[in-house]
């Protein structure tokens, strides 16, 4: 059993957590905007 990581492995978890975050970020700047409106609205 081998342990170390190929070059490919490591670009294919980059890509994989590139696409997560470009999914993640946006949902959570959302999330923070909706606050202050619900908070300027209050």
């Amino acid at each position: 059993m081998k342990h170390a990581f190929t070059m490919l492995e490591l670009v294919f978890v980059i890509v994989v957590l590139g696409v997560l975050a470009s999914i993640a970020i946006p949902r959570l700047g959302a999330t923070r905007d909706d606050a202050q409106i619900a908070k300027a609205k209050s």
